[in-house]
């Protein structure tokens, strides 16, 4: 059927415009595309830089943390002050256990070294062998005498070396910790599946590592250039190379990862070809709609052309009606997804606050979100960030944890204005969390915040019979920037340790203490303490010792960080002796809440609690047979020593150090298994001693006091009178008659 010329007429406007857009749309979408694979490609490099970092930095820190810990314990300066010989198996054992953890916390691979420098004898290699003067005296000259510093890295040619001055708190250094990262395991850290050119360099500008084993990409000016700059990570262009680096903020090493220019270029170069082809296919479509469009628009000219000849178009429907129809089907769906997105708004707003706790939404993105939401802020809005965490609950009231945190966070929103916040939210299963908005020209915000949070403290009070404390981060500009503000109002909560129950927290109250330059706080001879009352299996002691030794833990460690770490190296110092012990590794595998516990430090009761009854507790009952053994053997050992030399200068303190002990532990094993005391059981052995030799010799008392290590022969004479009912001569006389 011939066309109309209405057709063409339609059909080449069509055409035309359908060309346009598509050829508009792909250069916009190639555009948007190069740079958004521009930066994604930049971004993954950034971001493969630092997990790079992080992963090397956490073994790092693995390593530095094992030789520390070892050389703050209180054998370490004892073991390398003194010879060591073949003959000392005990204490070499000591020590390769010492170095076995250290490797099994380390990088896998590594070879690890103590040496003793007062000593000159070492453990390489997994033997033990002497040094020689030369030796120990060129160790003393590079990392000692002349030092400055306790840690040294330098490359080799298998991988690094790291040495360490022992110990690492105190002046006097005796001893080397020396550890040799070969290249594969760096290699298997970095992980580098694409071949990039990744490069460590020390604060020394001293080349470490290179994946591949050629010369160093980052040239003196290049690196002065990033360490004077200082900045966390950056893409920097220099000498025709284009690479992406980290510095570190631990130990000021730079982590650099090559940019091949190629990747780009192929990944547009296939965009190009894609978009070259979706443009072809588009306008093929194009014209197939143009076609359809100018037939469906002439087709009801031509069917009225038709009808005028009848003077009949009645019962027929235009195509104008079929798109009012469509038209009003879309409005009323459209009135039904607004009442839906009416209803569920709520939810939109809470997943759009949680979006900005987790730092997973744009500036941009955050913008659009508000005015959706109804949210229109100006450059005078600032915000606070408060979390309001429960203290200590029975345990019904635990269980129903969930509740009370959604009970809050009505609360919350009757108490606080709208206006002055966003949605609350219950944030995870400890804490609420609400953004409050402000002026900066409001110089009574903060007042205002702790008035309502008091509110919000008295009414959890009467209605639900449960105490509550509150974290309030810093002032904050940006919405954007709510994640590190729900950080630092953790942060300020974690104080309440320091505090008690029932507090509302600053951030900016307590962040000079914060800030302090402070060293995690180790409680040693408590930790002692315990260690020989869980040996000795008396669960009593170890509960008093255990609720002293955490009392002490959370005041001598008021930042949160020092104190996370203190808990966990109790922890593992635990599991370590429990291991020495012999207890059954299934206790080991259920203590993950113990950490938990440990890393989020709230509730002193509930970590000693835990501590009891899921770690201390189970060893005890797992070692008991074996700690009865060995209670029994060192108690015969005390015995035949008081038996085979009585006659000899003796203390508990002399047993205790030939028998590598501590005295204090000593003396409870002797009294719990004889029944009283050392001294009491050695005095009432010198007197049968005595009675056998007023008995059996003419040996003069004075003679016999001596023997029996009296410096007095009256203090014996009394002694034996107090004991016998009478004195030596008269015992001895009535004995002979």
């Amino acid at each position: 059927m011939k066309k109309l010329r209405l057709f063409y007429k339609l059909f080449f406007p069509f055409f035309l415009l359908g060309i346009s857009i598509v050829v508009g749309f792909s250069v916009f979408i190639y555009n948007s595309t190069y740079h958004s694979v521009e930066e994604e490609f930049l971004k993954d490099k950034q971001n493969y830089t630092k997990q790079i970092l992080n992963n090397v930095e956490q073994k790092v820190r693995t390593i530095e943390y094992g030789y520390t810990a070892y050389s703050s314990t209180a054998t370490f300066e004892t073991i390398f002050k003194q010879p060591l010989s073949g003959k000392d198996f005990d204490t070499y054992r000591d020590i390769k256990k010492e170095i076995n953890y250290i490797e099994m916390m380390g990088i896998e691979g590594s070879k690890h070294n103590l040496i003793s420098i007062d000593q000159n004898w070492g453990i390489m290699e997994g033997s033990l062998k002497e040094l020689s003067e030369e030796e120990i005296a060129e160790y003393k000259q590079k990392y000692i005498n002349e030092a400055t510093q306790s840690l040294f890295w330098r490359p080799t040619s298998t991988g690094i070396e790291m040495i360490m001055t022992l110990p690492i708190y105190q002046r006097d250094k005796f001893a080397l910790g020396i550890s040799n990262i070969p290249r594969s395991s760096i290699d298997e850290i970095v992980d580098n599946e694409k071949d990039n050119l990744v490069e460590i360099y020390n604060s020394k500008n001293e080349l470490l590592y290179s994946s591949r084993k050629k010369a160093r990409l980052l040239s003196l000016e290049n690196y002065e250039a990033i360490m004077n700059e200082g900045e966390d990570i950056k893409m920097v262009d220099a000498d025709g190379e284009k690479y992406v680096y980290a510095q570190s903020d631990y130990n000021r090493w730079i982590y650099v990862v090559q940019i091949n220019p190629t990747e780009i270029s192929n990944m547009i170069n296939n965009t190009r070809i894609g978009l070259l082809i979706v443009s072809t296919l588009l306008i093929i479509l194009v014209g197939i709609i143009s076609y359809m469009l100018a037939n469906s628009f002439s087709q009801p000219i031509r069917k009225i052309q038709e009808k005028l000849a009848i003077h009949d178009v009645s019962g027929q429907k235009s195509e104008l009606s079929l798109v009012a129809d469509s038209v009003d089907k879309i409005i009323g769906q459209n009135e039904t997804l607004v009442a839906s997105l009416t209803m569920q708004k709520p939810q939109l707003e809470t997943l759009f606050v949680l979006s900005l706790f987790r730092n997973r939404i744009t500036a941009n993105e955050a913008k659009h979100r508000l005015k959706q939401f109804g949210y229109f802020f100006n450059e005078t809005n600032h915000f606070y960030t408060g979390l309001i965490q429960i203290d200590n609950m029975d345990s019904q009231k635990i269980v129903e944890k969930d509740l009370y945190l959604l009970a809050l966070n009505n609360i919350v929103e009757e108490i606080v204005p709208d206006k002055e916040r966003l949605i609350p939210i219950v944030l995870n299963d400890e804490m609420q969390a609400t953004i409050f908005i402000t002026d900066e020209n409001d110089y009574e915000s903060s007042r205002r915040i702790m008035k309502y949070y008091e509110e919000i403290q008295t009414a959890a009070k009467e209605y639900l019979d449960i105490t509550i404390s509150v974290g309030i981060s810093p002032v904050y500009k940006t919405l954007i920037s709510s994640k590190k503000a729900v950080d630092l109002a953790k942060e300020a909560l974690h104080y309440r340790v320091n505090v008690g129950p029932e507090s509302i927290i600053f951030y900016d109250d307590i962040a000079p203490l914060l800030n302090d330059a402070s060293i995690s706080k180790y409680p040693v001879e408590l930790q002692n303490e315990l260690v020989n009352t869980i040996r000795s299996g008396n669960e009593e002691e170890v509960k008093e010792t255990v609720d002293t030794l955490i009392d002490e833990i959370f005041r001598m460690n008021k930042n949160p960080v020092s104190l996370e770490v203190t808990l966990i190296r109790l922890i593992n110092e635990i599991i370590q002796l429990g291991q020495l012990l012999g207890a059954e590794a299934k206790i080991f595998d259920s203590i993950k809440p113990l950490y938990y516990e440990a890393i989020n430090a709230y509730y002193p009761d509930r970590i000693k609690q835990m501590l009891i009854e899921h770690l201390i507790t189970p060893i005890i009952i797992s070692t008991q047979d074996k700690t009865d053994k060995e209670f029994r053997s060192l108690s015969d050992k005390i015995v035949q020593i008081i038996q085979t030399e009585y006659d000899q200068e003796i203390s508990l303190d002399i047993i205790a150090d030939r028998l590598h002990y501590n005295p204090n532990y000593l003396s409870s094993v002797f009294k719990k298994e004889y029944g009283e005391n050392f001294v009491d059981y050695l005095m009432g052995f010198r007197l049968q001693k005595a009675k056998s030799l007023l008995q059996e010799t003419n040996i003069p008392i004075k003679e016999i006091a001596k023997k029996l290590q009296y410096r007095n022969s009256q203090n014996f004479i009394r002694f034996f009178k107090k004991k016998v009912g009478m004195t030596p001569g008269d015992y001895r006389k009535q004995y002979n008659h």
